[in-house]
Formats: structure tokens, sequence, C-alpha cells
């Protein structure tokens, strides 16, 4: 304990004697990050485009597009140069905090020169060995390390949602899941190891960290659970404090409170801002204090007039962007007074209270106030539709057989089971009955299976004009081609295609809506799709964080396992609700 003690009081002290330095390299950090690779990686995609001469990409047309020589050879840049910022990034802070530990003199020029040094291993076998680190940190890294470009990356929800869906999922989710989190923090030490011993090499750096880790890791990852939980503190603190004077000021003076919700939201912003990056900077200090054991505490001063000055025009820089930021979150906030019209849509229907895609899971998204209900579709292979998602019965019926090969009249004899409800499998006709009988509109997915009839599209269509539903209803496919076809069949229906990734321009498909899952959907997109009058469902948000933000930029439709919640939160934005609580709202989804 003595010696955790010593250690965090070692980080916090160089952190403060060397406060400027830190400034300016997290100033050239953001800087560099936003005027060098955000452009790169914009300049390196639509060069891809071009050389392709593709709009956009999805699942669909992305072999093809990868299978292209210059777009591998472009790609494999961008990974260079992602991953070269990283290891400039965290490599410029471990030797920071080395030199400052040992009480060595240094420059920031020597600092970078050091690192090159370091930078023909990214040329050779050994980059190997730094991907591999870099993937089994993601998980760590965007979870310790916010504000880095490591911070967008993760798993798709649609991934780990369908993988829970089931027992063997779970099971091989948590296996994958431990074995990857070991194996990433058994290996958390090679980047500073390989940064700051300069004849090592990035395999060698990966074995110290496996051997340190036999002995001290323990030490470690309680050091570094200490940092973050003494920083997630002083965060709570500082916004109790910071948003007390709005809080007040709107029950009292109503008037004031848009422009004091504006100064509140930019003062958080840059809070949040500067206390991540002090984050990083003590985990670089606890990580090489751990490693190398550098309890030096120097007693070298600053020369207090260098402070001033500094200090001087670093207060000018941040009142400026103190008021840019609240301009424009003034102007932002004034825009969500209004109540967004987002449709929440029940993904096949309210799975929390019922099996998927049935009856009673139809009634209870429609009793939770969901605006549709979305659901799948498969043909049978006597020509008619099912309501089922699966291809086979294995999941929630606990048989073998394939949907598409039985007949509507086989598969409505069968049970279905999830989370202790039971019901039996129903066909489209019966879902449109009891559908119009609770007034609310379906969402329909056509799956495909590849044995379909030529009727196929023929024959939805007469179903659901026989209902007279064609004007209400959606339907949506992976498929484009049989979308593309669907609309030009039926124009009154509202037509979409699903997307798992989609990057680039949508403008040209010929189709009402897409349905596009979350992580791929960009402020971009949802501009550009808004402009040209195409709906945007995004799939699957089952998190507050994820509705909150969807919801708060208005998107036409948000397809989630929870419609219930995801009402409450449109409701909140009522032009009734405080503006607390869209600040808090919108830190939720910012950070």
């Amino acid at each position: 304990m003595h010696k955790a003690v010593q250690i965090m009081r070692l980080a916090i002290y160089n952190i403060y004697k060397y406060r400027i330095d830190y400034i300016q390299v997290f100033a050239l950090i953001r800087l560099f990050q936003f005027l060098l690779i955000v452009p790169v990686t914009t300049l390196i995609f639509k060069l891809m485009l071009r050389v392709t001469g593709y709009t956009h990409i999805t699942e669909e047309n992305i072999q093809s597009f990868l299978a292209h020589p210059l777009v591998m050879g472009m790609i494999v840049i961008w990974m260079m140069v992602v991953l070269l910022f990283i290891y400039y990034e965290m490599g410029f802070l471990f030797l920071m905090a080395f030199n400052q530990q040992r009480g060595i003199r240094y420059q920031f020029f020597t600092i970078w020169q050091q690192l090159n040094r370091k930078v023909v291993y990214f040329y050779s076998v050994q980059v190997i060995y730094l991907i591999v680190y870099i993937a089994l940190l993601l998980p760590l890294a965007s979870f310790m390390l916010p504000l880095t470009l490591t911070q967008a990356i993760s798993i798709p929800h649609f991934i780990t949602d369908e993988l829970m869906l089931s027992r063997s999922g779970k099971l091989l989710y948590a296996a994958v899941a431990s074995v990857l989190v070991i194996v990433g923090v058994r290996s958390i030490l090679t980047l500073p190891i390989f940064t700051i011993q300069p004849k090592i090499s990035i395999r060698q750096s990966l074995v110290q960290s496996w051997r340190f880790s036999k002995r001290g890791l323990f030490e470690l990852l309680v050091l570094l659970a200490m940092v973050l939980t003494g920083h997630l503190l002083l965060l709570l603190g500082i916004t109790v404090v910071g948003t007390l004077p709005l809080y007040i000021l709107e029950r009292v003076l109503p008037s004031s409170a848009l422009l004091t919700a504006g100064m509140t939201l930019a003062f958080l912003e840059i809070t949040i801002v500067v206390l991540f990056s002090l984050l990083q900077a003590m985990f670089s200090q606890v990580m090489v204090a751990i490693t190398y054991n550098t309890l030096l505490l120097s007693k070298a001063k600053i020369s207090p007039n260098f402070v001033k000055k500094r200090y001087k025009r670093l207060s000018i820089v941040v009142c400026i962007v103190f008021i840019v930021l609240s301009v424009l979150n003034v102007k932002s906030l004034e825009k969500s007074v209004y109540a967004p019209d987002t449709k929440i849509i029940a993904h096949r229907g309210y799975t929390a209270e019922a099996v998927e895609n049935t009856i009673g899971g139809l009634v209870r998204a429609a009793a939770a106030g969901a605006d549709l209900v979305e659901i799948d579709i498969q043909q049978t292979v006597d020509g008619d539709f099912v309501v089922f998602h699966d291809r086979t019965l294995r999941r929630l019926a606990g048989k073998n057989g394939v949907v598409t090969n039985m007949t509507l009249s086989e598969l409505e004899t069968i049970t279905v089971h999830s989370d202790g409800y039971s019901d039996k499998i129903s066909s489209l006709d019966d879902f449109i009955e009891m559908a119009k009988a609770l007034d609310v509109a379906l969402l329909i997915e056509l799956k495909v299976q590849g044995n379909e009839t030529e009727n196929l599209l023929p024959s939805l269509v007469e179903k659901l004009n026989a209902y007279q539903v064609l004007d209400t209803y959606y339907v949506q496919s992976a498929s484009s081609q049989l979308m593309t076809q669907l609309k030009k069949l039926a124009p009154n229906l509202r037509v979409g295609i699903v997307y798992a990734l989609t990057v680039g321009s949508m403008t040209e498909t010929p189709v009402d809506f897409i349905a596009l899952e979350e992580s791929w959907v960009s402020d971009n997109l949802i501009a550009e799709l808004q402009q040209s009058d195409m709906d945007l469902f995004v799939w699957t948000l089952n998190k507050d964080r994820s509705l909150q933000e969807f919801i708060g930029k208005n998107v036409a439709g948000v397809i989630t396992d929870h419609p219930d919640t995801a009402l409450d939160i449109r409701t909140k934005q009522s032009e009734h609700q405080y503006f607390l609580q869209r600040v808090l709202n919108r830190l939720q989804f910012i950070f």
C-alpha cells in the first residue's frame, strides 16, 4: 500500500510540475489528429472509391471492392498511418513519464528522435506483433484512454446481440472475451517497454510484458483502477458543481436558461477533455513507475515568469474556445427545443415480454407504444409467408428443420420458447390482421434463403394489397436487387434496404429508406439522407446512450428491443424539458 501511495504521489507531482509540457503535447496531438489523420483518412477513402468506380461500399460489394489491388495497398497505407499515430501519441507520454521520474532533462525533439529510431520495425514483419497488440488492447484502450483514435472502434452491437440470444452464443462470447482480456492485459506493457528501451524489438517487448505480468500485473491493475475511480469521482463532482447555476436559473430566471445552458455545456466539454487528457497522463506515469520502479521525486523547479507567460497565452486560447463552443451549443440546444418525430420501431416485437416474431410480441409492442413493429418473414415451401427470423428451428424450437423446406401448416403447429415465454409460430396473414386490430403498422423484413419461388415479390404485393396496407406498411431486405424490383412493382409501398455496413454516398439508392447498423451512421450521412428525402432507420439500439443520440438527431426511425425506453426518451425531448436535462443527455453521447 505504501508503494501504491508513493506511485500516485509521484504521478500527480510530475504532471503538475510538467503541466506546461503536457498542455503542449496534448494540444499537438489533438491538432495532429484533426488536421492530418482525419483528412488523410478521408482522402484515402475517396481515392479508393474513385479507382474502383463505386459510389458507396456495402456488404454486397465489399468483397469485389477489397479485391482491387490498389484498394488493398491504400488500406495498408491507412493502417500504417493509424499505427504510427498511436505509437507516437502513446510513446511520447511514456518517454516523458520515464524521463520525469528519473529526473532526466529532455526536449520534445529528442523524444521525437528516439521514437523515430524505432519506426524501422514498422516496415518489417515485427509490425504484425504491434497490430495484434493494438487489436488485443482495443477493448481496454477505448475504455481507459478516451478521446483517442481507439475510442470509436468496437464490435458492432448486432453481432454481440445475436450471440447473446442463445446459450451456446453466450458461452462462446464469454470464452472468447475472457481469453482476449487475459491476453490483452498481460500484453499491456508492450508499448511502454518498446518505446523506452532503445534496442528492444516489438516481439521482445511483448515477451517482457508477459514475464512482468507474472509478478506485477495485479499491482498495476489495482493502481489503474484507483486512477480511473478517482478520475470518475472528480468528473462527477465537477459536473454537479458546474450544473448547479443552470439548475437554479432555470427555475428562478427561465429567460436566461438557454444562454446559461450553452455556457454550462461548453464548460463541461472543456473540462471533460482536460480530465481525460490528465487520465492518459496518469496512466502513463503509473505504468512506467510500475514497470521500471522509478520512485524518484525530482526537486527541480520551473521559472515563475515562464509559467506566467504560458498561462497568459493559454488563458486567451481557452477563452476563445469557450466562447465558440458556447455559441455553437446555444444554437444546437435551441434547435432541440422541439420534440423529434423519430419513429420507435419494436425489433421483432417486444422481446422483453414475449418470444420474438410472435403475436404475443406484437401485442406487447403495441401496448408499449411502438410506432412500428419490425418482423421477419420467409417464404415457405408451399409459397406462403411465415413470420420467423432464423433459417432453422434449432434456436427457438429446439428442433431440426429448415424453415423454407416446410409448409406453413407444419410451421404453425410448432411452439417456440425464449426466456421463459412461449408462443406459436404465425403466418404473415395472422400478423397483419392483429396489427390492423391494434392499429399499429408493420416493418416487414424479407429474409431470402435462395430457394424462393419466382412469384415471391408479386405474392407479397398481392397479400399487402388485399389487406389494403400497401400505403402504410414498410418492407425491407438485405437484397438490394429484390428491393429495387419491389419498388418498381409497387411504387406506393415504402421500400428499404438493410445494411450491416455502408460507407459513402447513398443518395443514388432507388428506395425510400435504408436501415443501417448504428456503428456506420455518421452526421454527414444523416444530413445527406435528410436533404434527399430518404429515411434512415438505425438498428439495433438497445442502450440508453445510443437511443438518446439518434433520437436527439431526429433520424427517421430507431429499431430497438426496448420500445418503452425509446418512447420515454423521445417524450423527454419535448419542449417542456429543462435545459439541464438536455445538457446531461448531450454529454452522455458526446463523451
